[in-house]
């Protein structure tokens, strides 16, 4: 997330200042590519966006895409790690399908959804110390 923030990827736009002309966003070809198009403004990737936010974790909905980071609440450690993760995902799968599309790798083409961020947090949590794990789990079985 931090490489997001700090625009740390080689994209389109960056291609464009050293020479290489042309370079579109792989799922709409409609905008140069650039950090606030890849991961938040692409219509494709918004619908990604609308899925995360129809997870049980949200008691609100961002008004803008990357405002998400601002939806945590301090007070509950759980619930935060549980949000942060599924952000976390969503980015990456943002991330690989672009790489998918772009490259035409031969991987899985991948997806985002609930069921694709339960089983992955359930992972997380069995790599966790036994003492530690229990409001994890009891949190995630409960949504």
């Amino acid at each position: 997330m931090w490489k997001i923030f700090v625009g740390h990827f080689t994209l389109g736009a960056f291609l464009s200042k050293h020479g290489i002309k042309g370079v579109r966003c792989p799922h709409c070809a409609s905008y140069v590519e650039n950090m606030w198009h890849v991961f938040w403004s692409c219509p494709h990737i918004q619908r990604w966006w609308n899925t995360l936010f129809l997870i049980p974790i949200w008691s609100v909905k961002s008004t803008k895409f990357d405002a998400t980071f601002l939806l945590f609440d301090c007070t509950n450690s759980v619930v935060n790690w549980i949000k942060g993760r599924c952000i976390f995902l969503l980015l990456r799968n943002i991330w690989m399908l672009r790489n998918f599309k772009m490259f035409k790798t031969k991987m899985q083409t991948p997806i985002f959804s609930w069921q694709y961020c339960k089983a992955q947090l359930r992972l997380d949590i069995m790599g966790m110390a036994p003492t530690e794990r229990a409001p994890f789990a009891a949190l995630l079985n409960e949504i």
